[in-house]
């Protein structure tokens, strides 16, 4: 009977030996693939917050109120202040009725001359930005009108002119592209913009390459909102691909 106790005590030390040996060769598998997924996961997390912070830009909203109505086609807003409206930017406007539609301007001196339609009174919302490019157009002729300034506010917002030009830097200099947001080597990525409906083809595609069948790829989709070169703040996905 000792003899047998002996024996069984040895088994049980030798089975929990066996069974101590398996779990480390388990981790020793597994550790490694779960220290990749984190890092991918991690660049992942990274990238979608450079991509967001590189297309992302200011832009501010000035509420103008004409009380007065014109009997021309357009009116002239005279003597804006460099508060209201500043002399660099009076180049780069985006000027909007309240049904929302864009409305062609010009400047002259320190007045601004814009095409409102006849009889025109209201509100005008006018959006300045360094990303606005909207040119001027020739009117000429137009009433000048009394006006109120009212909110002033400046916003933080992406930009597609902004996505766009990181299209073009990922085809143009994909590696240059990779250094400068910090994407470490033997990883490559792509992103798309998508509008609120997720429509195919994307908007914006920017993708070299496929990954192989074999890579695990992860993917994460972010809900944004963004300005177009209209001046409307549209709804949008963007999809960012690690592998």
């Amino acid at each position: 009977m000792i003899k047998d106790r002996r024996a069984s005590h040895v088994g049980v030390v030798v089975s929990f030996v066996i069974f101590i040996t398996f779990l480390f060769f388990l981790y020793s598998i597994l550790e490694p693939v779960t220290n990749r997924e984190r890092d991918k996961q991690y660049i992942l997390d990274y990238l979608k917050l450079s991509l967001i912070e590189e297309s992302t830009e200011n832009y501010t909203s000035v509420t103008i109120v004409v009380n007065s109505a014109t009997t021309k086609t357009c009116i002239n807003i005279q003597n804006i202040a460099d508060d209201e409206i500043p002399p660099g930017v009076r180049d780069k406007l985006i000027i909007k009725n309240e049904e929302g539609d864009t409305l062609q301007y010009e400047i002259q001196g320190q007045g601004i001359e814009i095409k409102t339609g006849t009889g025109f009174v209201g509100i005008l919302k006018v959006y300045y930005s360094d990303e606005i490019s909207n040119s001027q157009t020739s009117i000429g002729g137009c009433d000048p009108k009394p006006y109120s300034v009212g909110i002033i506010k400046t916003y933080n917002e992406i930009f597609e002119s902004k996505l766009e030009d990181l299209n073009e830097s990922y085809y143009a200099d994909y590696e240059g592209m990779k250094i400068e947001i910090g994407v470490p080597k033997g990883t490559e990525f792509s992103f798309y913009l998508y509008d609120g409906e997720k429509t195919e083809p994307p908007i914006l595609s920017a993708e070299k390459s496929t990954p192989p069948e074999t890579t695990s790829v992860y993917i994460e989709e972010v809900p944004i909102q963004y300005m177009d070169g209209e001046g409307n703040i549209n709804f949008g996905f963007l999809r960012i691909k690690v592998w």
